[in-house]
C-alpha cells in the first residue's frame, strides 16, 4: 500500500494534489527557495512536474512513472523533485506553460519542465509515457538524456536556458498598446462564423471546449443586429448551448458539466467537472435564457446550481459556505467509470426500449477506450438536441434519473479537490448573483452572499488555511466581479463600495506604469519568478485582466487595460473574448438605469431583461420609477410596468 511507505516532503503541504503524491517513492518537494538552493549546492538540475488533483492523463503518469521504484531511483540520484499545483500556483504554471508552448507548439498537464537552479528552464514538455514506445520518447530515457547532456554539455544548457528566459523575459516587457478599430467586432464574428460546426454546434471540430466567454461576447454582437444578422448569430449561440447540454459533456443523471469533448458531437468528454466551467455556463446559459426566453436555459441553470450544491460547497470549518474546485475524472484509478452505465444495468433500473433509444444507449456501449479505441460495453448517456426539451420534461425519464442517481452513489466516486480558490469562488458567485436576479431565485443569491462573506475576508490565493499565497490579479479581478454582480442583485452598497477597494487595490499593486495594463503578481512579490507576466489571453475561464476591464467598464471608471493590449486584440481577437466583452462597454457613453421603490413587477422585469451594457442603480423611493441615463443625459423616469417594458426593449 502506498500509505505503508515514507512519506516524501509534500506530506506537510495542504493541497489535495501535492498530498495525491506525498507518499510517493520519488523525493518531491514543493516550490521554495529551499529547493533551488539545494540544486546549487547539489550541481543538479530541477525537475519541476505541474498538474492538479482532477487531471486525468497527471493520475496516469503517477502511476506509469512516479509510483516506479526504478523511475523513482533515477529521479532521487540526478535531479531535484518538484512538484506544483497549478491551480494553487497560476503565476508558476502559466510561465512555463508558455516555455512550453514557445518550444513544442503544444500544452497540457501533467507539465514537465527541467530547469537549472536559477529557474530557467531548457526543456519543456507534457506527458511522457515511462517506456519508449511507438517513437515515443519514454519518460526514462528522457531522464537519462537530460542528465547527459546536464553533465557533459553544460555550456548547451546554459545558452538554451538564456534564451528561453529572455524570451519569456521579452514577451512579459512587450509593449502592446495601440488602439482597437471598431472593425474588430465583425471580424470575431465572421471568424466564428467560419468555426462554427452546422452539424454539431460549437466552433471547430475535437476536441471541442465549452468556452462560455466566446458565447457571452457573440451575444453583445447579436444586441447590435436586427434580421438575419441577429438570428445567425443568436443561432450559432443556441446550437452550441443545446448541443452541450444534450451530449455526453452534460452529466445527465447528476448534472453539471464536465470539462471538454474529445470529439466533434460532444459525446465522450474528459470527465473531471471544474467550478469555473459551471460558473461561466451559468452566466452564458442565464444571457440565453434572457435573449431568447427559452425555459429549457433556465432549467440548465437550475440544475447546475443543484450539482453545485450538492458536490461543490465546503463543509470545512475555516470555508465552509464558499466552493470547492473540482470533481476528479478518475473512480478507482479508471477515467469515466462513475458515470457510464451498461444497457442491463439500465434496464435493471427500469428504462424502456424507448428511453434507450432516447439516451443513445448501445448494446455494445458508445465509450471506447481513449488509448486503443476499443468498445467497452458502457453507455455515457446523452441525446439529440432535437429531443433535449421533451427528454426535460419526460416523467419517465426522471424517475429513472432519481434511481440512477442512488445507485450511483454506492460506486467509487471521483474525489473531490477541495481547495477553496479565491479567483473561481468569486466566478461562481457572480454567476450566482445574476442568476439569482434574473430568474428571481432568492436562494440563488444567498448561497453567492453566503460564499461572498468566506473569500472576501481571505488574505491569500487559497482559502482556509491551505497556504499563504498573496492575492493575485485573477483574485482581486474575479472578487470584484462578485461583488458588482452582488450589488446589481442586492442594492446593497456595501458590495458597491467593496467593487470600488477591489479596483484601487489592483491599480495600486499590479498596474504597469510604464506599458499600461496589469500583472499577474503584486508589485511587492515581483522578484519571486523569473518573469512577471501579464496573463491577457482568455483560456478556460476570463483573464484576470479581461474581468478587470469589464469591471471598471461597468462602473464607469477609465481605463487603460484595453488600449494596453490593443496590438492581441488586433492579431488574436477571438482568444480575448471576454476582454472584447469590457470593450464593448466602452464604446458608448457609460449607461445607467436607476430603479425606485421596491414593485415586484418592475423589478423582475428589468432584472429578466438582456442588459450586458447597463449597470443597476437603486434608490429609496414611496412611487416606484425607472430612469435610463446615458453619459450626462437622462430621460424622464417613467412608473408604470407597461412602459418599463417599452424603456427595455429600446436599450440595446
Amino acid at each position: 500500500m502506498r500509505d505503508s511507505r515514507l512519506p516524501n516532503l509534500l506530506v506537510h503541504e495542504r493541497s489535495p494534489y501535492l498530498l495525491q503524491h506525498a507518499y510517493n517513492p520519488v523525493m518531491w518537494r514543493p516550490w521554495s527557495d529551499a529547493a533551488f538552493a539545494l540544486a546549487r549546492v547539489e550541481n543538479k538540475p530541477v525537475f519541476v512536474s505541474i498538474g492538479y488533483a482532477t487531471c486525468h492523463w497527471c493520475h496516469v503518469m503517477e502511476r506509469e512513472s512516479f509510483e516506479n521504484d526504478d523511475v523513482a531511483a533515477y529521479l532521487n540520484e540526478h535531479y531535484i523533485c518538484v512538484k506544483v499545483d497549478r491551480e494553487e500556483r497560476p503565476d508558476i504554471d502559466a510561465i512555463y506553460m508558455d516555455v512550453c508552448q514557445a518550444m513544442t507548439g503544444h500544452g497540457g498537464w501533467p507539465l514537465t519542465v527541467m530547469m537549472d537552479a536559477d529557474q530557467r528552464p531548457f526543456f519543456a514538455g507534457t506527458y511522457f509515457p515511462r517506456e519508449s514506445r511507438g517513437g515515443r520518447l519514454g519518460f526514462l530515457d528522457l531522464l537519462s538524456r537530460l542528465h547527459d547532456v546536464w553533465q557533459n554539455d553544460r555550456a548547451r544548457v546554459d545558452e538554451s536556458a538564456r534564451e528561453i528566459t529572455a524570451m519569456v523575459r521579452d514577451r512579459a516587457a512587450a509593449d502592446l498598446r495601440g488602439t482597437v478599430d471598431a472593425s474588430i467586432e465583425q471580424a470575431v464574428v465572421d471568424h466564428h462564423v467560419r468555426m462554427f460546426d452546422d452539424v454539431y454546434g460549437g466552433f471547430g471540430a475535437q476536441p471541442k471546449f465549452p468556452s462560455p466567454h466566446h458565447l457571452l461576447y457573440l451575444m453583445r454582437c447579436a444586441a447590435h443586429r436586427t434580421g438575419d444578422a441577429r438570428t445567425t448569430i443568436v443561432s450559432m449561440v443556441t446550437s452550441t448551448l443545446d448541443a452541450m447540454r444534450a451530449g455526453g459533456l452534460f452529466d445527465h443523471v447528476g448534472f453539471g458539466f464536465h470539462r471538454y469533448s474529445t470529439d466533434r458531437a460532444w459525446l465522450v468528454p474528459h470527465f473531471e467537472k471544474m467550478l469555473y466551467d459551471q460558473a461561466m455556463l451559468m452566466m452564458a446559459y442565464t444571457e440565453a435564457w434572457q435573449i431568447t426566453g427559452d425555459d429549457a436555459y433556465r432549467v440548465v441553470v437550475d440544475e447546475i446550481v443543484t450539482y453545485v450544491q450538492r458536490e461543490l460547497v465546503s463543509t470545512d470549518a475555516a470555508t465552509r459556505g464558499a466552493f470547492t474546485s473540482a470533481q476528479d475524472a478518475d473512480s478507482d484509478g479508471e477515467e469515466g467509470t462513475y458515470y457510464v452505465w451498461s444497457m442491463e444495468e439500465l434496464r435493471s433500473h427500469g428504462a424502456s426500449d424507448e428511453m434507450l433509444a432516447k439516451l443513445g444507449v448501445r448494446a455494445d456501449g458508445n465509450f471506447h477506450d481513449e488509448a486503443s479505441g476499443a468498445a467497452t460495453g458502457m453507455n455515457i448517456l446523452h441525446c439529440a438536441p432535437d429531443h433535449l426539451r421533451s427528454l426535460m420534461h419526460d416523467e419517465e425519464w426522471q424517475t429513472l434519473r432519481t434511481t440512477l442517481l442512488r445507485t450511483r452513489t454506492q460506486r467509487i466516486a471521483p474525489i473531490t479537490d477541495t481547495k477553496v480558490l479565491v479567483d473561481w469562488n468569486g466566478l461562481m458567485i457572480a454567476a450566482l448573483a445574476k442568476a439569482g436576479r434574473s430568474f428571481d431565485r432568492p436562494s440563488y443569491t444567498a448561497l453567492a452572499m453566503r460564499a461572498y462573506d468566506v473569500v472576501h475576508t481571505a488574505a491569500s490565493h487559497v482559502c482556509g488555511g491551505h497556504s499563504t499565497i498573496p492575492l493575485m490579479l485573477d483574485d482581486r479581478a474575479a472578487l470584484a466581479w462578485a461583488a458588482f454582480e452582488l450589488h446589481q442583485t442586492t442594492g446593497d452598497e456595501t458590495y458597491r463600495q467593496h467593487v470600488e477597494e477591489r479596483l484601487d487595490e489592483i491599480d495600486r499593486h499590479h498596474h504597469d506604469p510604464v506599458h499600461g495594463g496589469y500583472c499577474t503578481l503584486a508589485h511587492e512579490h515581483a522578484t519571486s519568478l523569473i518573469a512577471r507576466q501579464k496573463q491577457t489571453y482568455d483560456g478556460a475561464y476570463p483573464s484576470g485582466t479581461s474581468i478587470t476591464a469589464y469591471v471598471q467598464a461597468r462602473m464607469g471608471r477609465t481605463t487603460d487595460t484595453i488600449d494596453s493590449v490593443a496590438a492581441l486584440l488586433r492579431d488574436h481577437a477571438p482568444g480575448h473574448c471576454m476582454l472584447l466583452c469590457a470593450w464593448d462597454v466602452t464604446r458608448r457613453p457609460y449607461r445607467t438605469i436607476t430603479i425606485g421603490g421596491q414593485d415586484a413587477s418592475i423589478l423582475r422585469a428589468v432584472h429578466a431583461a438582456f442588459l450586458p451594457n447597463v449597470t443597476l442603480r437603486y434608490e429609496a423611493s414611496e412611487r416606484p420609477f425607472v430612469m435610463l441615463c446615458e453619459g450626462e443625459s437622462c430621460r424622464l423616469p417613467v412608473h408604470d410596468l407597461d412602459a418599463v417594458q417599452q424603456l427595455l426593449a429600446e436599450v440595446r
